[in-house]
């Protein structure tokens, strides 16, 4: 994929902005999906392409939209960039490609070759808390938990994320809310290849013995401040500059992705909406050359 960095210069429209966009999903499609997928029945018959559908919703995520407002926006404003279906359907068919879109999330480069990663995680509110108690959306999904950040109680769920250390998105795993960090590490670290991981206090405890004996993992994680045995403080600077570079990743995932708003009222469109928002994040990552998304998005 490096011969899609050949133009380093960012996208000064939305047009060339999808076009770039376009010819990442489309050489990862073409190299990762199975035949079977590309060649279904009656494929060639269909109004979009595959491509075109993901790079469509990636355009809407990048812009910042909501999914029926930013595609009725790109319809009426932009007619030229693909065979528009109509509105529902077009939901109906991102929902549709969920294995392909996470296939091509997990394909994109990224900095997961080094042995060193970033864990941590967020919370995802389901419903408001007063209406927690009647509310039916993903409720067998849904649980109380703590966001010490904040400092309150929500209802919903918990997305645990391993970040490289430029703040990248490798992979992530969702949870009820109250499921503990270090009991999601387990299964998190089944899904990434790691040797020394980072995270906050969270993740203090004996799980730091039990993934080096288990798996040879190296937890370092910030002790509290009335630890017997802290860290040296040359280290736990080193470990707080890379934890500000997952926090930096989570505060653009919120503020423009508006990831934590969920309006799923199933776990595929919910797990559909994670997998679209992290790999537009990790393809606009990768044409700007940083995490710095809003560099990319600012537009002459």
């Amino acid at each position: 994929m490096n011969d899609l960095l050949n133009n380093t210069t960012k996208p000064q429209n939305i047009e060339e902005l999808y076009y770039r966009i376009l010819k990442i999903v489309e050489t990862l499609y073409d190299n990762n999906i199975a035949s079977n997928i590309k060649n279904r029945k009656n494929k060639n018959k269909a109004k979009m392409k595959d491509a075109e559908i993901i790079s469509i919703q990636l355009l809407i995520e990048s812009l910042g939209n909501t999914q029926n407002s930013g595609y009725l926006y790109l319809k009426a404003n932009y007619p030229n960039l693909a065979n528009y279906v109509e509105r529902s359907r077009f939901n109906r068919l991102v929902s549709a490609l969920f294995t392909v879109i996470k296939t091509i999330r997990t394909k994109m480069p990224r900095n997961e070759n080094s042995e060193c990663k970033i864990v941590d995680s967020f919370p995802l509110v389901v419903n408001k808390f007063g209406r927690a108690y009647f509310g039916k959306r993903l409720r067998e999904y849904s649980s109380y938990g703590y966001c010490a950040s904040k400092k309150e109680t929500y209802y919903g769920m918990k997305v645990h994320v391993v970040t490289d250390l430029y703040g990248n998105p490798i992979d992530y795993l969702l949870t009820k809310a109250n499921v503990d960090d270090r009991d999601a590490l387990y299964e998190l670290t089944d899904m990434v290849n790691i040797q020394t991981l980072f995270g906050d206090k969270g993740y203090v405890g004996n799980v730091s013995e039990e993934l080096k004996k288990g798996k040879g993992i190296n937890l370092y994680a910030l002790k509290r401040g009335n630890s017997k045995n802290p860290l040296p403080k040359p280290f736990r600077n080193m470990i707080s500059k890379f934890r500000r570079r997952i926090e930096s990743t989570f505060n653009q995932l919120v503020e423009h992705f508006d990831i934590q708003r969920v309006r799923a009222n199933s776990m595929l469109g919910l797990s559909t909406m994670l997998e679209i928002k992290f790999l537009c994040f990790n393809i606009l990552a990768y044409i700007g050359d940083s995490t710095a998304i809003s560099h990319v998005l600012n537009f002459n």
